[in-house]
C-alpha cells in the first residue's frame, strides 16, 4: 500500500467506520466503543472487521482481530500520523486494549511504530515514552533505536539519526554507544557543544564507545589548537585499548598533537604505530607528510602525500566513515599542491 491508496480507502470509509477507527486509535475497548456509540459489541466487532478488510488486514479469529488493532495503529502511524497524535494520550493509557504482552511482544510493537515514523518528532517521542516497559524491554528498545540511528548516520541522514539516538538514551540513560553516536552525529552538523557533552558521557564507561569518545574529543581539542589537552586525554588510556581501529585513531591523534607541539620524533613514532595497526590509514599518511616536510625531508614528504591521496581516494570509493573527516578535504588540497610544486 502507498500513501495515495491509503488516503483513498480512508476517505471512502463511512462516518461510522471512521469513528470506530478513531476510537480504536484512542485505545478504547469494544465495550467502550459500544457504549459511546450506543450499539452492541457484536456490531463493533463487525465494524472493526470491515475496517480491517478495507485496509487489507485479515480477520480470521478474535485473537487475530485483536492483533489487527495493532496493525491498524501502525498503518495509520505510517500514512496519517496526525490522526494518531490526536488520540495518543488515551491510546497510551489503555495500551493493553491493543497489545497483550503475553501474546504480542511490546518491543516489536513499539519498533513497528517507530519504523514508520521518522524523524521522530517531539509529540511522537512523548507518546512512545508513555509505554510502561520493564528494564529488559527498555534495553532491547534502546539497542534497536541505536542501531537504526547509526544506520541513518552512515547514510548521512543526520536529523533522522538524531531523532532515533536521542530516544535511545531516553530508554537507557547510561547507554555509552548511543551517547557516542549522538556525539558523532552532532559533530557532523557542526554542533560541537552537544557533541562534546555526549562524548563526555560516553567516556565515563570503560568500553569501546568510551574509548572512541575520548579519541573524538581529543581530535576536537587538536582542531582548536589545544594539543596539550589532547595528550592528557589520550596518554592515560592508550595502553588499555584493545580495539585496533580505535587504537590506531588514538595514536594518529597523539601524533597530530605532538606535531602541533613540534615534537616531531614523537609525532612520527605514534603515526607509524597508527599505520601498523591500520594499513593505509589516510590521516596518518597525511600527518607523516607534514612532519617530514617540517623536518626538511621533502622527498619522504612527497611519498607520504602520494600515499595519502591513494588511500583517501580508496576510502571515499568505499564510502568509509573515516573518509568523512572535514580536515581530510583540506589536506587533500595541500597534498595536490605540494605534489604539483615538485613536478614543476
Amino acid at each position: 500500500m502507498n500513501q495515495e491508496q491509503f488516503e483513498l480507502i480512508f476517505e471512502k470509509l463511512t462516518t461510522r467506520l471512521k469513528e470506530v477507527l478513531q476510537r480504536i486509535l484512542a485505545g478504547e475497548t469494544d465495550a467502550d466503543i459500544a457504549a459511546a456509540m450506543e450499539i452492541g459489541e457484536p456490531t463493533v466487532r463487525k465494524h472493526i472487521e470491515r475496517i480491517c478488510e478495507k485496509f487489507g488486514l485479515s480477520n480470521e479469529n478474535s485473537d487475530i482481530r485483536r492483533h489487527k488493532r495493532s496493525d491498524l495503529v501502525t498503518l495509520v502511524a505510517k500514512y496519517k500520523p496526525d490522526l494518531l497524535t490526536e488520540y495518543q494520550l488515551k491510546f497510551t493509557h489503555q495500551i493493553e486494549a491493543i497489545t497483550d504482552k503475553n501474546d504480542h511482544n511490546i518491543c516489536d510493537f513499539i519498533l513497528q511504530l517507530l519504523s514508520v515514523n521518522h524523524p521522530i518528532n517531539e509529540e511522537f517521542n512523548k507518546f512512545i515514552l508513555r509505554f510502561n516497559c520493564n528494564e529488559q524491554e527498555k534495553k532491547q528498545i534502546a539497542k534497536s533505536l541505536n542501531k537504526i540511528g547509526y544506520e541513518h548516520y552512515l547514510n548521512s541522514d543526520f536529523n533522522i539519526a538524531l531523532s532515533y539516538l536521542k530516544l535511545a538514551i531516553e530508554f537507557k540513560h547510561d547507554f555509552a554507544s548511543a551517547h557516542y553516536n549522538l556525539g558523532a552525529t552532532y559533530e557532523k552538523i557542526d554542533h560541537w557543544i552537544p557533541a562534546c557533552e555526549h562524548y563526555k558521557v560516553a567516556m565515563r564507561y570503560q568500553n569501546r564507545a568510551g574509548e572512541a569518545a575520548i579519541n573524538n574529543l581529543a581530535r576536537l581539542e587538536i582542531l582548536q589548537g589545544n594539543s596539550a589537552a589532547a595528550v592528557e586525554m589520550i596518554a592515560p588510556i592508550l595502553s588499555k585499548v584493545k580495539d585496533h581501529t580505535v587504537k590506531a585513531a588514538l595514536h594518529k591523534n597523539l601524533g597530530w598533537a605532538y606535531f602541533q607541539q613540534t615534537f616531531y620524533e614523537l609525532a612520527k613514532q605514534h603515526l607509524f604505530i597508527s599505520l601498523e595497526l591500520e594499513n593505509d590509514y589516510p590521516p596518518a599518511y597525511c600527518l607523516l607528510a607534514q612532519v617530514q616536510a617540517a623536518v626538511g625531508d621533502k622527498e619522504n614528504s612527497i611519498i607520504f602525500w602520494r600515499k595519502f591521496l591513494e588511500s583517501y581516494a580508496q576510502e571515499q570509493k568505499l564510502k568509509s566513515v573515516r573518509s568523512h573527516l572535514p580536515e581530510l578535504e583540506i589536506w587533500k588540497l595541500d597534498a595536490m599542491r605540494n605534489i604539483m610544486e615538485t613536478a614543476i
